[in-house]
């Protein structure tokens, strides 16, 4: 046993030893071109390194990149070909293979295990399993070299894109954007005799309107207001809470916040004023539904597409939408611009070749293609913005502008990596909340007492 200490304490000196001489001698043959000189000068700035130079340019041999994406090959393949088209037409050479897959723990281990390594992957829910398996690269590098032009994006997808990462980098390239919106049924306005709602209505206002559009007609319960389909207890429910605070655990610590963030027991108090409406939340549990999309709600703050997958048409040909509702006063602010992302691997052999499609997903005449076949563009061009779902009839008379809030809130900092457990389960105890008379205080108590345990239990796994 002494012999074996003996040779790892002089393994451990060897190994210290060439640490310290790669620190003053041989650290300067790693950096990159030019960076030895201006630490020497008194420091680096960013614009006297020639990104440019570090791009590859020579596509003419034929690259196979391939994406992962949830959707089926055969839809995203042919959604997605105009990239492949472009890049042949700018004289690269890249070929893109589809596979199947979610970007979830288990999908990717089983990935991985199978030796396919995919050069980009797609996700819709988050990236906490691909930085687990460490499989991010972030972007920032890249969008230097092939000079991606991150102005034209909206700023609040760019914020969320820099949240997710511990020093503020780009995780990856945004497709599609999810904002919020408020539609109204105007038949129903018209029965109850109620002007129809005005863009960026306080959520005071809104409730107040909700009231007056509450009520029994005809033997049918009409019900003035939702908060994200399916009765007012989905993630889209979170939505006035968005608009006002980031982070429901502290990133540094993984301190749930729920009790000492003052934001959080206001939107409480907001959603106790809205559930106590007579008659306007359902607690029958055989009962519940979507009522705006079976044509008995007023109103309803949701995502733009589900005018298209969510609203019968029978519906949809009396609905229209004004801008999503705000806090007003100092808070000024929609809920942050959501967006599913493509991410770089970190293990790809083709990153460069992977990153020029990419950045083909944000240019303008690509965002427009998907803009006109009613894919909310992540970009803050009005041209753009101006073609949402020209190519689709159900979008033609909507005011389309009402989709693409121009103050959507921007993200600070990053965001824990329990943020998404602590979202879920919050929604997941709303419909308790709505059914509850408990005190607001006594009620996230309770709730924060329980997500700090789960939290904890989701640490152990990974120890």
């Amino acid at each position: 046993m002494k012999k074996k200490s003996l040779l790892l304490i002089i393994t451990f000196v060897l190994m210290l030893a060439t640490l310290l001489s790669g620190c003053t001698g041989s650290d300067s043959e790693a950096k990159e071109p030019g960076t030895v000189a201006e630490e020497q000068a008194g420091g680096t700035t960013e614009e006297e390194v020639d990104w440019t130079s570090k791009a590859v340019t020579d596509f003419n041999e034929e690259t196979t990149i391939t994406i992962q994406h949830e959707w089926g090959s055969d839809l995203t393949s042919v959604l997605m070909k105009p990239i492949e088209d472009k890049l042949k037409a700018e004289g690269k050479n890249i070929t893109v293979n589809w596979i199947q897959g979610s970007a979830d723990s288990v999908s990717l281990q089983e990935l991985n295990a199978s030796g396919v390594v995919p050069d980009i992957i797609y996700s819709s829910i988050g990236v906490s399993a691909l930085q687990e398996l460490d499989m991010v690269e972030p972007i920032d590098d890249y969008m230097k070299i092939y000079e991606m032009d991150t102005s034209l994006i909206d700023p609040s997808v760019m914020s969320l894109l820099r949240s997710y990462d511990d020093k503020g980098s780009v995780i990856g390239v945004p497709t599609f954007a999810d904002t919020f919106t408020l539609f109204y049924n105007k038949e129903i306005f018209d029965m109850f005799g109620v002007p129809y709602p005005t863009d960026n209505m306080t959520w005071d206002e809104t409730i107040e309107l909700a009231k007056k559009l509450t009520g029994e007609r005809n033997g049918v319960q009409y019900r003035g207001l939702e908060i994200g389909y399916n009765n007012s207890v989905s993630n889209d429910s979170l939505a006035p809470l968005k608009e006002i605070t980031s982070n429901f655990v502290d990133p540094e610590t993984d301190e749930v916040l729920l009790t000492k963030d003052p934001d959080i027991t206001r939107y409480f108090e907001l959603m106790k004023k809205f559930y106590s409406i007579p008659g306007l939340y359902e607690r029958d549990l055989e009962k519940q539904a979507s009522f705006y999309a079976s044509g008995t709600a007023a109103m309803l703050v949701s995502w733009p597409t589900y005018m298209e997958w969510g609203i019968s048409e029978e519906v949809r040909a009396s609905t229209n939408a004004v801008l999503a509702p705000i806090w007003g006063g100092e808070d000024q602010f929609t809920p942050p611009t959501q967006a599913h992302m493509f991410i770089l691997n970190k293990y790809s052999e083709n990153k460069d070749a992977a990153f020029q499609w990419m950045k083909e997903e944000v240019s303008e005449d690509i965002q427009k293609y998907f803009s006109a076949n009613g894919f909310p563009t992540v970009l803050k061009s009005p041209e753009v913005i101006a073609t949402f779902g020209s190519e689709k009839d159900i979008y033609e008379g909507q005011n389309v502008k009402a989709y693409f809030p121009e103050n959507a809130r921007v993200l600070e900092g990053r965001k824990s990596q329990y943020q998404k457990l602590a979202e879920d389960f919050i929604v997941e105890k709303l419909s308790e909340f709505a059914n509850s008379d408990m005190n607001i205080a006594e009620f996230l108590r309770k709730v924060e007492e329980e997500l700090t345990i789960m939290i904890d239990e989701e640490k152990l796994k990974k120890e």
